[in-house]
């Protein structure tokens, strides 16, 4: 079918004039107020929702619309009331709102169905929505090893192939937005900003959000080798596969047998395949966390580089042709002038040949083991101090237990406590703080570390300084 036999041809004007952005704000609200309702809002509720959106706006903004509204209907109008009406008027000719009078001769204003879509969506890329990995791999067990997922298998098929389809895509979209990261860091040249993208944008949208829970909470190979097993068992099983596709067939879903099971089969494939193929996606995920790494701290060396060895007059006498040629408006894609040519010889490399400066591997070594000489006695004094020694560094190990222990113990009996109150004195107090810290996120330890809006105190006569987090017990 047509898209634009379903959705208006003028349904994507307003976010594409020049009050787009006033437009999607409007949009919102109404969205908003919409899902608190149970049928529709009345058209005066709509209006003073726009109304109350266009007073908070100042001055330009009306004029903007007034101009508007004066090139669609050839009109002043009369007041903000007047606008809003108007606007309400140009959602509903480009089929983002609908009008309808009921049986109490009220109308109002409701958002069809495709719009509620629309919006849904465009409301989750606004508030940087994350997808909750491992609640996508939780549904989809949970559907295929329910009570009734032999008695109804293709509503769990279904439901399970719906939510094995949204975990690919949310694993496909982490993996370009590190891609688009990577851009973006690329394209900056003040250190500033590259340390803000990396330390304060990537930390709190990826890492926190996305990539920690991937690789913890969220690790989707937890309920992966079951509903593999589950699903070979319903592929290789025809008198449940020839069940399920006569219930597909009642809900005319499907022509007839034989189609309704060749689909069967194909959803089967598909989230078995999905799982399966899950460590392809997941490894291009981490190689690509890895590249933005390395391309942050190469374009933050490439900035700072003001070195005297030939790297960093080299760089600074590209930085030097750069300027120039943005001085004398010549575009990046231009060649070099002909005065200038000579001083490089850069081409691409596509073979390898006796010339290359590639270093090849070496080949690998035949091993010659040695002859297995008799192990000497060793002195009993000896062994007691090895021993000795092991155990003190043993104590020394900063461990998951122990450090819990220590946090417990500052706690006694507390319900939280701060930073600035654990007594940190020495180095190994602050070192303990530091496992602390990165140990918080784990399940295995009675606390959860609270860093939000947390000042910066200094302890030991100024000796160590600290974010006074938050320790609270589970």
């Amino acid at each position: 079918m047509n898209l634009f036999a379903v959705i208006p041809e003028r349904f994507f004007s307003v976010l594409a004039s020049p009050l787009k952005q006033d437009y999607a704000a409007i949009l919102f609200r109404i969205y908003d107020q919409y899902q608190l309702t149970t049928f529709g809002m009345e058209r005066e509720v709509v209006i003073d929702l726009i109304l109350d959106y266009i007073e908070q706006k100042d001055g330009f903004f009306e004029q903007a619309l007034a101009d508007e509204v004066w090139e669609e209907s050839f009109d002043t109008p009369a007041g903000p009331r007047e606008r809003a009406a108007f606007i309400l008027r140009k959602l509903e000719a480009t089929g983002w709102v609908v009008s309808e009078v009921y049986s109490n001769y009220v109308q109002y204003i409701s958002l069809p169905d495709y719009a509620i879509k629309i919006l849904d969506v465009l409301d989750k890329v606004r508030r940087h929505r994350q997808v909750e990995y491992q609640g996508y791999v939780y549904a989809t067990y949970t559907l295929l090893h329910s009570e009734e997922a032999d008695r109804q298998g293709n509503l769990a098929l279904e439901k399970a192939y719906e939510q094995t389809e949204q975990l690919i895509n949310g694993l496909k979209s982490l993996n370009h937005n590190i891609k688009r990261y990577i851009e973006r860091v690329l394209a900056e040249k003040e250190p500033r900003e590259i340390l803000k993208i990396h330390f304060k944008d990537y930390m709190e949208e990826i890492i926190d959000r996305s990539y920690h829970r991937l690789k913890t909470s969220d690790n989707v190979s937890r309920y992966r080798p079951k509903i593999v097993a589950r699903l070979n068992q319903w592929y290789n099983d025809a008198a449940w596969v020839d069940r399920t596709a006569g219930l597909e067939v009642q809900r005319e879903r499907f022509p007839d047998l034989p189609t309704a099971r060749q689909e069967i089969y194909r959803r089967i494939d598909y989230i078995r395949q999905a799982y399966i193929g899950l460590d392809d996606l997941l490894d291009e995920i981490d190689r690509r966390n890895a590249r933005y790494a390395n391309a942050s701290f190469q374009q933050l060396k490439y900035i700072l580089n003001s070195s005297k060895d030939v790297e960093g007059q080299l760089m600074e006498i590209l930085k030097l042709l750069a300027e120039l040629r943005v001085q004398e408006g010549v575009r990046p894609d231009d060649y070099l002038p002909e005065e200038l040519n000579h001083l490089f010889s850069l081409f691409t490399q596509g073979f390898l040949d006796r010339e290359s400066l590639y270093t090849g591997r070496e080949a690998a070594r035949q091993h010659q083991p040695r002859e297995v000489q008799e192990l000497e006695e060793i002195d009993p004094e000896r062994r007691r101090e090895r021993l000795r020694s092991f155990r003190q560094q043993l104590e020394r190990r900063m461990t998951r237990e122990k450090i819990n222990g220590w946090v417990m113990e500052k706690l006694a009996g507390r319900k939280e406590i701060c930073a600035r109150e654990l007594g940190i004195e020495d180095v190994e107090e602050f070192i303990k703080l530091i496992y602390a810290t990165a140990y918080g996120r784990s399940r295995q330890v009675g606390y959860r570390v609270h860093r939000e809006g947390r000042s910066r105190v200094s302890c030991a006569g100024g000796r160590f300084e600290f974010r006074d987090l938050r320790f609270e017990r589970k």
